[in-house]
């Protein structure tokens, strides 16, 4: 983008997902002239252009066309070359999304913006075991071919767990629906909850990633920023009265059992990481938290936790939706909570 007054020209490839559908909302909004790129090929908000293609073997839509900036949440390094190699010289800046998973697990608790990251193949390294590597280290040499073929700035954001409206997974969602139907009575009112009610817990809504990208791009910044906020210490307890709060409830409306991880770890084998609600065991992360203290200090801003949650429920709403992607069903949360209490 330009960086100057007026509407800029920008490019979302892969417009039609979660955080681009969130990132094209808000240039919009912004007064910005938006185009998504995806094999849809269909517009995610009203006043969108819309081009059809694939990464991987048909770019046709994107030659012969400018923009001041693109944005590209795109995970295959092969991709990230091809698109960067083409854009390059007809695009000012190229903001690329990657992970805060890239960061080795045997770095600092805290880590930030140029602590060591994953390799590969190197005794003392990452092991091709850990559930995060190959998307780490694909994230990681998307990042390099993204530096080795657009020649401008090259912004690259990392972001963290991602919630809020139209997210995919329904992990954090499931939150405030569950509690929203015990205060309707279509559900228990006694709620089981993960591990200490004291931990720290990070995440961010996507609009708060979408709104700084389209800033960061509009400025033609440059470098790593991690992404990842809330930007506060929130303990779990506090996101899940939050929760409550959306839901329409106050403290004493529900009744918190906080199962010890161990057990809860033990119990839910059969059910993968992703289709667990926000936190239960968290293997995957191996930091406690993520500095994104650089990006506060360039205008990233997070919303509490309330509103995210209110959202989420008047998007669910408007929608008519009531299966979610997570979640655990009625007779297996009632059969954790009632071993946990007899432990």
């Amino acid at each position: 983008m330009s960086g100057v007054a007026g509407p800029v020209q920008l490019l979302v490839l892969g417009g039609g997902g979660f955080l681009g559908r969130h990132v094209a909302t808000a240039a919009v909004r912004d007064g910005h002239d938006v185009t998504v790129f995806s094999r849809a090929g269909t517009a995610p908000v009203d006043g969108v252009e819309a081009l059809a293609g694939d990464r991987y073997d048909d770019l046709t839509a994107l030659h012969g066309r400018t923009w001041d900036a693109v944005l590209d949440t795109f995970s295959d390094p092969d991709a990230v070359s091809a698109t960067a190699s083409l854009l390059s010289g007809s695009v000012g800046t190229y903001g690329y999304v990657s992970g805060m998973s890239v960061y080795h697990p045997a770095g600092p608790a805290v880590p930030g913006a140029g602590d060591p990251v994953r390799r590969e193949g190197r005794e003392g390294e990452a092991t091709e075991d850990d559930p995060l590597q190959e998307r780490s280290l694909a994230k990681l040499a998307a990042e390099a071919a993204l530096a080795e073929r657009f020649d401008g700035p090259a912004p690259i954001l990392r972001v963290g767990i991602l919630v809020g409206p139209h997210d995919p997974t329904d992990r954090f969602t499931w939150w405030p629906v569950r509690l929203a139907r015990a205060l309707a009575g279509h559900a228990e009112r006694t709620v089981l909850a993960p591990g200490d009610p004291d931990r720290v817990v990070q995440y961010t809504d996507a609009r708060d990633v979408a709104e700084f990208a389209v800033a960061v791009l509009d400025r033609r910044a440059d470098g790593v920023v991690d992404t990842v906020g809330p930007g506060r210490a929130q303990p779990l307890s506090a996101v899940l009265d939050a929760c409550l709060r959306a839901a329409g409830g106050a403290p004493g409306d529900v009744d918190w059992v906080w199962a010890g991880e161990r057990y809860l770890r033990e119990n839910l084998r059969d059910v993968e990481e992703e289709q667990r609600p926000l936190w239960f065991p968290e293997d995957q992360i191996p930091q406690d938290a993520i500095d994104a203290s650089g990006a506060i200090t360039q205008g990233l801003r997070f919303r509490p936790a309330e509103e995210t949650a209110r959202d989420v429920l008047a998007q669910l709403r408007a929608e008519d939706r009531t299966e979610l992607a997570a979640g655990l069903d009625p007779d297996r949360e009632r059969a954790l909570v009632e071993g946990w209490v007899d432990v």
